[in-house]
């Protein structure tokens, strides 16, 4: 899949080999989670082909293909990874102690860690429930993302910022539409389907089972339990997968309005996210305008005439960037970091509770 992501341009060398890496510790930690990466890379991908040229219009950081460096390979998965790597070991069978007064030992009942969550008296199935739904709740979360990224930017209708609800231009950080929002759903529930189903397939192929499995347990130890077996665990990933992906979108965007710049560059027509011409007393109104100092008129940051002077002279070179929304505090790879790891807390709690 690195290969390929490289050969395609969707991923550059070094995104190829954290790629690569994030891979073999999915798989690792079984086919359920490597599949689900899988699948979560293979829709990401396609969907950032769709509408390319429309996006290299309004973007300023759009790449053909995507071309993912390794940055942003690891906010989107490296979390994941140690949700994974924590189920597995969870997961590797070893003689339980002996009974008292008897010879021999018990049957397996997990890891040494789980050994030693299991004489500080912590249920050890209600660990790997939790990390689990943490790793749903983090992918459902960047596929969600990723899928509202993607296709919402492409909406006839002009998106509204998150924290006040005034139009703004196409690819500001924060901004939302119907059809952000219904992506954002469709991708949550797209990725707790596919950790649903791709754990009931492994089951009834013979998979070895894992923490994170929806197979039941085995007399090793091994496997989460029966809480998820069979079409309505694939159900109840799905309704959790769903909501993550709405909370996680909605985080993303509310941290995107206020924690990371948005600017309108002039002189290029799009949304950019530097504000080093950045001018005072530059705007946008609540009619998605963007309004500048005396002595300029204002220009609709949708469209292609940029700012300009009123006597018409100027009006590239010294045209400054329009601020519309939020702060140089994150960066886009931090944002989408802190949106995954709050909703994998999400995910953790609502699988729980199901």
């Amino acid at each position: 899949m690195a290969r390929r992501g490289l050969a395609k341009g969707s991923l550059s060398r070094s995104g190829a080999l954290a790629a690569f890496t994030v891979g073999a510790v999915h798989m690792t930690a079984g086919i359920q989670f490597g599949a689900t990466l899988i699948l979560f890379y293979l829709s990401s991908s396609k969907l950032t082909r769709v509408g390319a040229k429309r996006k290299a219009e309004v973007e300023e950081e759009h790449k053909e293909g995507g071309r993912r460096n390794a940055v942003q390979v690891l906010a989107n998965s490296l979390a994941a990874c140690v949700f994974a790597e924590l189920l597995y070991i969870l997961a590797a069978p070893v003689p339980a102690p002996a009974p008292a007064g008897g010879a021999g030992a018990g049957a397996g009942v997990g890891g040494w860690w789980a050994r030693v969550l299991l004489r500080s008296g912590v249920d050890v199935h209600l660990v790997r429930l939790l990390l689990a739904g943490a790793f749903l709740g983090h992918y459902a979360c960047c596929c969600a993302d990723t899928w509202a990224s993607e296709l919402g930017i492409l909406s006839r209708s002009r998106p509204r910022l998150i924290t006040t609800g005034r139009p703004v231009p196409p690819g500001t950080n924060g901004g939302v539409s119907a059809l952000g929002l219904a992506c954002s759903a469709a991708g949550g529930a797209f990725m707790g389907a596919a950790f649903g189903a791709t754990g009931a397939l492994g089951c009834a192929l013979g998979a070895p089972l894992r923490g994170g499995s929806l197979c039941p347990t085995s007399q090793t130890g091994m496997g989460a339990g029966s809480w998820l077996t069979g079409p309505a665990g694939v159900a109840t990933l799905t309704g959790v997968g769903l909501a993550c992906g709405l909370f996680g979108s909605l985080l993303d965007s509310l941290l995107g309005a206020t924690l990371q710049y948005t600017g309108w560059d002039p002189r290029a027509a799009r949304v950019v996210g530097w504000r080093h011409r950045h001018g005072a007393g530059n705007a946008v109104t609540a009619n998605g305008v963007c309004s500048q100092a005396s002595g300029q008129e204002a220009v609709s940051c949708g469209g292609k005439a940029g700012m300009r002077s009123k006597d018409g002279e100027g009006e590239a070179d010294t045209a400054p960037v329009v601020h519309i929304s939020g702060v140089p505090v994150l960066s886009n790879d931090a944002v989408n970091f802190v949106a995954a790891a709050v909703t994998a807390c999400v995910g953790a709690a609502l699988l729980v509770r199901s």
